[in-house]
């Protein structure tokens, strides 16, 4: 059985999820964690999680929500982390993609954010895009404080960013992207070591070939194994096998 390592339950799309949760036997999922990007999505993570025995949680927020939060966000993440469904800090990190990105704002819900995580001592959930270099900057004077360990979520940085990772001990987690024509993600994954790689779907973007363009659910992470069965030349379930028993490593609160 699959697990989705990264989603977004709360988009309205999903109208309340309530039919990707009932569909998720005979859609091959065992777990799924919604992923909250600030406040509101991380609150309403939780409760869909609390509600559901086969949902999960993650809070944070997401870079490009870094001008938006409230004074005393970091207490209502810490109370919301505390949570028995709460598997992890994320999404948190640094994306630089979009023109006039506030920086500033950016490093500092980051840094605020990473002292959250040595407080609750859950995994951290990095989103980096086009920040890879900033970003190690900050995680190389932070390194300590990620006793839980961390993810790289739907990673898109070059092989060796990836490996930097790795032997730093983090989880590299693919998308639907790795699925894509153009994607170079297979050298990526041909050299990482199997037991540190997660899948995901971070639905509903990144909808995997063959549903490019359409609407991404949670029962999609299965093109993710498919293609690094692909690459490694494993059979599926083999690696359906690995990422699941991965994905329990890497989130301990997962049951």
């Amino acid at each position: 059985m699959l697990i989705d390592t990264h989603a977004h339950l709360t988009d309205p799309r999903f109208e309340g999820s309530g039919e990707i949760i009932s569909n998720m036997e005979a859609d091959g999922l065992e777990r799924i964690i919604s992923v909250g990007f600030n406040e509101f999505t991380s609150a309403y993570s939780v409760r869909i999680a609390e509600a559901n025995e086969k949902i999960y949680a993650a809070v944070g927020v997401h870079p490009s929500d870094a001008n938006e939060v409230g004074q005393g966000y970091t207490g209502t993440l810490k109370d919301l982390a505390s949570s028995d469904k709460c598997v992890a800090i994320g999404e948190i990190g640094l994306d630089y993609h979009y023109e006039n990105t506030d920086k500033a704002a950016q490093h500092r819900v980051l840094t605020e954010q990473l002292e959250l995580v040595r407080e609750v001592n859950l995994p951290a959930a990095f989103h980096v895009r086009d920040a890879y270099g900033d970003f190690f900057e900050v995680i190389k004077n932070y390194r300590d404080r990620l006793t839980a360990g961390a993810v790289m979520h739907c990673f898109s940085g070059s092989k060796e960013t990836a490996l930097v990772y790795a032997e730093m001990g983090f989880y590299i987690s693919f998308s639907g992207s790795i699925t894509f024509k153009n994607s170079k993600a297979g050298e990526i994954i041909s050299a990482l070591p199997l037991s540190q790689i997660l899948i995901e779907t971070d639905c509903p973007y990144l909808a995997p070939t063959p549903h490019r363009g359409e609407l991404n659910y949670p029962k999609y992470v299965r093109f993710q194994a498919e293609k690094i069965a692909e690459v490694r030349g494993l059979k599926v379930e083999d690696v359906i096998k690995i990422t699941t028993e991965n994905a329990y490593r890497a989130f301990p609160k997962l049951k």
